[in-house]
């Protein structure tokens, strides 16, 4: 039977990875509203975003580890050869 376990380190990362994505796009993009740096600071919000999904979908499968047990363990061992 496979059990899993969560780290949590990587799970709390994730999550305020996520929360620097919701940051950029509802506090600081639009500061630039009105100036005529806009269009640029967009694109760089957009790729931050593109960068830190990636980065939380990474430590979101990192924060799952796998645990084994006795069973997946004999399970795993070869069959001793007879000679």
């Amino acid at each position: 039977m496979v059990r899993f376990k969560l780290n949590i380190f990587y799970a709390i990362s994730a999550v305020c990875s996520l929360a620097l994505v919701a940051y950029a796009w509802l506090a600081f993009l639009p500061s630039f509203e009105a100036t005529a740096e806009y269009p640029s600071i967009r694109n760089v919000v957009i790729l931050l975003t593109i960068l830190l999904v990636a980065v939380s979908g990474i430590q979101i499968v990192m924060s799952v580890v796998r645990e084994q047990t006795e069973e997946d363990e004999t399970a795993a061992r070869p069959e001793p050869e007879q000679s």
